[in-house]
């Protein structure tokens, strides 16, 4: 009866023994889990479609990710030449699915003069679309229409010559291939240009 009574007391005291290191184990991969972090790239400056990508662009930085840690670029994941597919905001973390090859982006850059100050909101690496009001006679301009949707801004400058005297600036955007004969062509007709910015930033 007695060596009973041991036995079920050494069995109960060795699951209670297993029960506290399992959860002693369990809350030490826990917080080991939760502590941990990963070595990933941050944009150091605005980063548009296009753009050719090299390390003064990214700075490695340790951040805790957990499960999402994979969807943003690692410095084994980077690809000196690899070119931005989607804008990136200076100080946000790179995704993966931001950068690829140069096959992979169907955009080309084009620079445009405008008489008139841009909106405040219009900034590089904002989205745009580019309105057009065709010339129908000296300084006469017909209704205006969206020729361009999501145009992404690139680079300003100021503008020259009598734009300039206007608040005038050159913008460098970015735009499908498909839209860039449209553009040149209003360009070369004299068309009004404006830049209207969308909400937020394209995707």
């Amino acid at each position: 009866m007695t060596h009973t009574k041991t036995r079920r007391l050494d069995m109960r005291l060795f699951i209670g023994l297993a029960l506290v290191v399992g959860a002693a184990l369990g809350g030490f991969a826990l917080v080991t889990a939760t502590e941990s972090t990963t070595a990933v790239y941050v944009a150091s400056k605005t980063l548009t479609p296009g753009h050719v990508l090299d390390k003064n662009d990214l700075v490695l930085t340790d951040v805790k990710l957990g499960s999402s840690g994979t969807s943003y670029l690692t410095a084994n994941a980077f690809t000196p030449g690899s070119v931005v597919t989607k804008a990136v905001g200076a100080g946000e973390l790179v995704p993966v699915s931001a950068v690829g090859t140069a096959k992979h982006v169907a955009t080309t850059n084009v620079v445009v003069q405008l008489d008139v100050p841009l909106a405040s909101e219009a900034v590089v690496g904002s989205s745009v679309d580019v309105w057009a009001s065709m010339a129908v006679g000296q300084g006469v301009f017909g209704p205006p229409s969206v020729i361009i949707s999501g145009a992404q801004i690139a680079h300003i400058t100021e503008a020259t010559g009598l734009a300039a005297s206007n608040g005038g600036v050159r913008v460098e955007l970015v735009v499908p291939q498909n839209k860039v004969a449209a553009l040149l062509e209003s360009q070369a007709n004299g068309d009004a240009l404006s830049l209207v910015p969308t909400r937020g930033k394209s995707s």
